[in-house]
C-alpha cells in the first residue's frame, strides 16, 4: 500500500513538472516586446531612374546628350545592417527576410526588427546583396535613347556579391511609433564617368546592351565602382496610430552613402 502511495506521488509530481513546463513555455512565446521598445523597418527602392550621357565635346554649345530610363530592377536581399551609438554604446542590428525585392514596386516590401527607443548617432545602414542558385544580386533593364532617336535596350546583371551602404548622422526612436528605413538606390548615378561612346559602341546581344562580368566588361567595371556611391538612407516614423511621418533629427531624409 505503502509502494502504491509512493508510485502515485511520484505520478503526480511528474504530471505537476509537465504542466508548469508547458504553461512556462505558452508565457514565453506570447511574450510582448521590453517596455521601451519599438521597431525598425528595413526596406530597398529605386529612384531617379533617368540618367544624363553627354559627349565629351570640348565645346559646350556642340555637346549632345544621350539617356537611358530604368524600367525594372531586381535585388536579391541577403540582409540589412544597421550601426549605430547610442549613449555612446555600438548597437547592431541584423535582419533577413526579404529576397527578389522588386525595386520599383509603389508599395515596397519591409522586413522588421526590434530596437531600444532613444536617440543614436553615426548611423550606417548596409543593404547585402547576395548571390544565390535562384537569382544574381542585382538586375536593371531599361533604355538607351541614342543621339539619333534611336531606342536600344539596356540589361546590367550583377552577379557578385555585393554592399551598399549609406551613412547618417542621427535619429529619434520613440515610443509611440516605428523607424520605417528605407535605402533608396539613385540609379541616375551608374553611368558616372561612362560617356555616350561608351554605350553607343558597346556590343550588342540579341539587340541589347547587355553589361555583366562576361558582356561589356570594361563597362560594367566602371558601373561596380558607380553602385557603390549611388545610396541614401531616408527615415520615416510609423506612428502606431497608423500615421507617418518623415523623420530623423538633423538627418531629415538621411545622407549619401559611401563604398
Amino acid at each position: 500500500m505503502k509502494s502504491l502511495k509512493t508510485k502515485t506521488r511520484l505520478i503526480l509530481t511528474l504530471l505537476f513538472v509537465v504542466i508548469i513546463g508547458l504553461i512556462s513555455c505558452k508565457k514565453e512565446s506570447t511574450t510582448n516586446p521590453a517596455a521601451g521598445s519599438a521597431a525598425i523597418l528595413f526596406g530597398v527602392k529605386a529612384d531617379q531612374v533617368s540618367s544624363s550621357l553627354v559627349s565629351a565635346s570640348v565645346s559646350a554649345v556642340n555637346a549632345t546628350t544621350a539617356m537611358v530610363n530604368w524600367t525594372e530592377g531586381i535585388a536579391n536581399v541577403s540582409k540589412f545592417e544597421f550601426e549605430a551609438r547610442k549613449n555612446g554604446i555600438k548597437k547592431e542590428i541584423e535582419v533577413k527576410g526579404l529576397t527578389n525585392v522588386d525595386l520599383f514596386a509603389l508599395a515596397p516590401s519591409f522586413a522588421n526588427a526590434p530596437i531600444d527607443t532613444g536617440v543614436y548617432n553615426e548611423i550606417e545602414v548596409k543593404v547585402v546583396l547576395a548571390k544565390s542558385n535562384a537569382a544574381i544580386p542585382l538586375t536593371l533593364k531599361g533604355n538607351l535613347t541614342k543621339t539619333d532617336g534611336t531606342v536600344i535596350p539596356v540589361e546590367l546583371y550583377f552577379n557578385e556579391d555585393l554592399e551598399i551602404k549609406a551613412e547618417a548622422k542621427n535619429v529619434t526612436i520613440e515610443k509611440a511609433s516605428d523607424l520605417k528605413t528605407t535605402i533608396m538606390l539613385h540609379l541616375n548615378g551608374i553611368f558616372q564617368q561612362i560617356s555616350i561612346a561608351d554605350l553607343q559602341q558597346a556590343t550588342l546581344t540579341d539587340g541589347k546592351i547587355i553589361i555583366s562580368s562576361t558582356s561589356n566588361n570594361v563597362i560594367y567595371n566602371k558601373v561596380k565602382v558607380n553602385i557603390q556611391q549611388i545610396a541614401e538612407t531616408e527615415f520615416e516614423h510609423r506612428h502606431h496610430d497608423g500615421s507617418d511621418d518623415n523623420g530623423g533629427d538633423d538627418n531629415h531624409g538621411g545622407t549619401e552613402g559611401h563604398g
